[in-house]
């Protein structure tokens, strides 16, 4: 009989405590906190998501950005990333904006200057070293 205990219980009985495994909530939870600091500023959240992603692999998200909106996409990484980017393309799929920051923490912000449908990229330019796999948190916030 084969019995399914998750990756913690696999790795325990593998011996392998030293693997370090992707951590949406660590990433998620600092999303959160930019989020809620972000109302006092008067943002709203448009939507917000969390994944895992490997070495240099990224999603790309669908959005509806409506023109007089002012909008910033925030992204968090987990411990296990070194660089994630975010990059916004419109729906042709020309880049529009990207961060220029080489850290867990990417923010652009940008105001559309019509109404469209976009696409916004989240990549992991580079994990940490030894690792594996990073947790990832991405929110659109407007105002």
């Amino acid at each position: 009989m084969k019995t399914s205990f998750g990756k913690w219980a696999v790795c325990a009985s593998l011996l392998c405590a030293g693997v370090a495994f992707a951590d949406e909530k660590e990433a998620d939870d600092c999303l959160r906190s930019k989020i809620w600091s972000g109302y006092d500023e008067g943002w709203a959240v448009r939507t917000a998501t969390t994944t895992t992603l490997k070495s240099e692999e990224h999603r790309v998200y669908l959005v509806t950005l409506y023109e007089g909106n002012e909008y910033k996409i925030s992204v968090c990484g987990d411990k296990n990333i070194a660089n994630v980017d975010v990059v916004l393309h419109n729906a042709n799929g020309d880049e529009l904006k990207r961060d220029e920051s080489t850290d867990r923490e990417p923010i652009i912000i940008y105001t559309p200057s019509e109404t469209d449908t976009y696409y916004v990229a989240v990549y992991a330019a580079q994990l940490a070293e030894g690792k594996s796999e990073s947790g990832v948190a991405m929110a659109v916030t407007y105002r």
